[in-house]
């Protein structure tokens, strides 16, 4: 549901404040442990001042989550749709947008919206694979004009991206790391895209064969 009717600038003013405080305690805390007295709290007003603005904790949440979603959806298409780029500096703008994306929720956050608020957490997964979708064909794209090997499915590329930016781009795994959160974003592309053999070394490395153990 939408934030209830906003006539003036000031209600207008009062609630984007209300969304940049809320962001902020969900993100650090989880969407179920903040309670809409402690956002009340946070400002300085009171909840019969938030509830005139937001009817629900849960349309606060929606306030929160889905405007950053479809600006990034936006900022992507417009990449994914402009013929002046070369391939290679679409798919740097396009990994740029997904990783600042990336960095604007945390895993607490994440698990406490799907158990919490799973119809929030329903339209977040759609937005996340329809984002996934469009990567993938990009790189269907890279396939085609030659920039990646043809042997290797798109789909395990896209996951693997996945796993890695999901896995390391949080305030704990950065924090172990010995840089900072765009040099881990860099690295994992880096990595994904070029490997982690030396220039010298790659083409005198032989792959190492796997075999499965028989079940």
């Amino acid at each position: 549901m939408s934030p209830a009717h906003t006539t003036t600038e000031t209600d207008q003013a009062l609630c984007e404040r209300i969304v940049e405080a809320a962001r902020a305690l969900f993100l650090e805390h989880g969407y179920s442990k903040v309670s809409a007295s402690e956002i009340a709290s946070a400002l300085g007003i009171s909840k019969k001042t938030l509830y005139r603005n937001f009817e629900t904790k849960e349309d606060i949440l929606r306030a929160v989550v889905f405007p950053k979603l479809k600006e990034s959806s936006k900022r992507l298409d417009a990449v994914l749709s402009d013929g002046s780029l070369s391939f290679p500096k679409k798919l740097e703008q396009v990994l740029a947008i997904m990783g600042t994306q990336q960095q604007r929720v945390t895993p607490v956050f994440i698990r406490d919206v799907a158990v919490h608020a799973p119809g929030v957490w329903k339209e977040i997964h759609e937005h996340k694979q329809g984002r996934l979708k469009k990567f993938g064909t990009l790189l269907e794209e890279g396939i085609r004009l030659g920039y990646f090997r043809s042997d290797i499915p798109g789909e395990v590329i896209v996951r693997m991206h996945t796993a890695a930016v999901e896995s390391m781009m949080t305030p704990q795994a950065v924090g172990e790391l010995p840089c900072t959160l765009q040099e881990v974003f860099r690295n994992i592309v880096t990595i994904l895209f070029e490997g982690i053999l030396s220039e010298g070394k790659r083409k005198s490395f032989v792959r190492p064969s796997v075999e499965w153990p028989a079940k």
